[in-house]
């Protein structure tokens, strides 16, 4: 369906005309309007399945919502024939795992989930509609009762639905594990020991998706590669001597008994200008962000925590190499750890996600425009002119005691502390030099044409920085993800 259609209809003006095709029940139709199809729901669980199907990639697509209505896109693409490969199905099992995460924390999980309602899109495996959901407070629903863990039926929907993408036959009809034994992916029949009905053995949902996480590094850490670009100038202003931008990458791999993992570390810092050290202070932020480590623990929060804990050692080794001179910086980092991408940042030094053929902004600035610009009480375009464009609320090398909520992370603007990285991802870091001479739009269009050519893109916005004057430090570094 055609995203520039959606963008015409008023859908608080015709919801009122769509034609229900077809019931799913738990207040979800299929609906007909203009000879489209979409998806509705009416009921009291909004906010549960806006929150649901805005943070996972394996549910419709949400459209719009308002009042009790939500509506979503309606995949009329193919079924999926199983069994599927292993890799595939490994991978959805862990987005459904996370899924049954997400509804725990909020009181509800999955009554079942049916292999019929899996499609096959260009965005990869989905379920066609919702499956039903129900309050942990119900235990009446088949295969439970007062004696069993709900969390636990939770793991063993897991097993069955992997076992039966995996061997093309329900679990209904018993299971033969010696069949899934046959594919050479560690952790396999370990995982479906533990989650297979008859099961004894109790493994908490967490625990279950740090175990398939671990499984899915077997295969996907042997297909996954980041090329780089980066560039930098010091601009054409007189008054600038020195260039004040630091920058910084570094990768690695290491191994384990569940394969090869991929981590990458990449940041930019901004030195304050007009003051005495702020190129000694850049320099500090990376070094320190890039070259100090922590233990890695398969846990999104964890990582999160400890990217952001890298960034507040990144300001202490600013604090240190000020040595009582007035200096500072803005700074973004991102941590990758295998195809799952976590950030630091403080200042006003950007970080893009180029992904789906759209260019989407990760930070927000800690600039005084931009707090004003959120507030509702400046546009954007009054920004560009205003003469506070340039003070920032927030730096390295300003705070002695840690705030919360200083540096941010993904979670802050969008509720998750990770975003999954697939082929053909880019990410885009740019001090204020780059995006200051450039608007949104004109990055889309050199990362929309360069996305695979990280060095071409970087040297491309670092020229058309230079032909409008430069009048301040640029720098640009871009992480492309090849497979």
């Amino acid at each position: 369906m055609d995203d520039e259609y959606f963008k015409n209809l008023d859908f608080r003006k015709i919801v009122n005309y769509f034609k229900v095709i077809e019931v799913f029940g738990d207040g979800w139709n299929k609906c007909e309007y203009d000879s489209k199809f979409f998806l509705l729901y009416n009921g009291d669980k909004t906010n549960l399945y806006e929150k649901l199907l805005k943070n996972t990639n394996i549910f419709p697509e949400v459209i719009d919502c308002f009042e009790n209505n939500i509506i979503c896109k309606f995949y009329s693409d193919m079924k999926v024939n199983l069994p599927l490969l292993p890799e595939q199905s490994l991978f959805f099992i862990r987005d459904i795992c996370e899924s049954f995460i997400f509804l725990k924390k909020e009181g509800f999980t999955f009554k079942e989930i049916n292999t019929d309602d899996i499609i096959k899109t260009k965005d990869g495996l989905k379920f066609s509609k919702i499956p039903p959901i129900v309050s942990y407070n119900l235990l009446d629903f088949e295969f439970t009762n007062q004696n069993n863990d709900i969390e636990d039926y939770g793991i063993k929907l897991l097993g069955s639905l992997l076992y039966e993408l995996l061997s093309g036959m329900s679990i209904k009809n018993g299971f033969d594990i010696k069949i899934i034994s046959r594919y050479d992916i560690p952790g396999i029949p370990q995982f479906l020991s533990f989650a297979l009905p008859g099961s004894k053995e109790k493994l908490s949902l967490n625990d279950a998706l740090n175990m398939l996480n671990q499984i899915c590094s077997t295969t996907e850490m042997n297909r996954c590669k980041y090329s780089i670009g980066s560039a930098s100038t010091i601009g054409l202003n007189v008054s600038r001597s020195i260039n004040e931008d630091s920058y910084g990458y570094a990768q690695m791999y290491f191994y384990n008994h569940f394969g090869k993992h991929n981590v990458l570390k990449a940041c930019v810092a901004d030195g304050m200008g007009g003051m005495e050290a702020g190129e000694i202070a850049s320099k500090a932020a990376v070094d320190a962000f890039l070259t100090e480590g922590f233990e890695l623990i398969d846990d999104d929060e964890y990582i999160s925590n400890q990217t952001i804990e890298l960034a507040w050692k990144a300001n202490k080794a600013v604090l240190n190499s000020l040595n009582g001179k007035s200096g500072g910086c803005t700074f973004s980092g991102v941590f990758i750890y295998d195809n799952k991408l976590f950030m630091a940042h403080v200042g006003d030094t950007r970080i893009y996600l180029y992904k789906d053929k759209r260019l989407e902004r990760l930070t927000n600035d800690h600039s005084l425009v931009e707090t004003l610009i959120l507030g509702g009480i400046m546009t954007r375009e009054e920004a560009l002119n205003s003469p506070d464009k340039n003070k920032l609320l927030r730096s390295m090398g300003s705070l002695f005691e840690r705030q919360e909520n200083y540096i941010d992370g993904l979670f802050q603007k969008f509720g998750k502390h990770s975003i999954q990285l697939v082929k053909g991802d880019l990410i885009l870091i740019v001090t204020d030099g780059v995006w200051g001479e450039l608007a949104d739009d004109e990055l889309y269009s050199i990362a929309s044409s360069l996305t695979n050519r990280p060095d071409d893109l970087v040297n491309d916005l670092i020229s058309i920085v230079l032909k409008r004057g430069a009048p301040d430090n640029a720098t640009a570094l871009a992480i492309y993800k090849e497979f």
